[in-house]
């Protein structure tokens, strides 16, 4: 019983110091990161960047400058930044989806018992006929703003309009915390 005790404790110990020289290896190393603009940075030069750009109380503040170099290095568009304000119209108007109109969706296109056309529903469909008006709006919408609605490219954070991946970045340098 007493070897089994030491060699746990042993095995513990190296886990922690395997962790140990893990971790400071990790805060060592300045990784590349490679921006669109085809431009290097390191990590370390772009904490340095973020981070003095951090108010007193450790919030994130941008210029317009730099929001505005954001946007060109991830090709956010005038539309992109009107969708994410929700200054362009909703992908679904025009189509019963998005309408006055009661819609029943089953499986099978079918009502369910006992509901009356009218009473508890205007129209029913079935989920693909569903799954088919959205993916046609969704095309429609791109095509008309060159804005994917189920995929978009900025998150709001504190305020700001950030591109997706500068989101990404910040939270991988542990800058911003991700909250739902």
């Amino acid at each position: 019983m007493n070897k089994r005790k030491i060699i746990m404790v042993i095995a513990l110990v190296c886990i922690a110091v395997i962790l140990g020289i893990y971790y400071e290896y990790h805060n060592q190393v300045a990784f590349k990161v490679i921006y669109f603009d085809n431009n290097n940075h390191t990590d370390e030069e772009t904490q340095v960047k973020a981070e003095a750009t951090t108010d007193t109380s450790g919030n994130l503040s941008y210029t317009d400058e730099e929001l505005q170099e954001l946007y060109r290095r991830h090709n956010i568009t005038e539309n992109d930044l009107k969708f994410a304000r929700g200054e362009l119209p909703n992908y679904l108007e025009g189509t019963v989806l998005h309408s006055t109109t009661r819609v029943l969706v089953t499986e099978t296109g079918e009502p369910s018992e006992g509901l009356k056309e009218g009473v508890d529903y205007d129209v029913v469909m079935s989920e693909q006929e569903m799954s088919g008006i959205i993916k046609e709006a969704e095309a429609d919408y791109i095509e008309k703003y060159g804005v994917n609605p189920a995929d978009p490219k900025l998150d709001g954070y504190n305020g700001y309009l950030l591109p997706k991946e500068e989101v990404k970045r910040l939270v991988s340098l542990n800058m911003v915390t991700v909250t739902e």
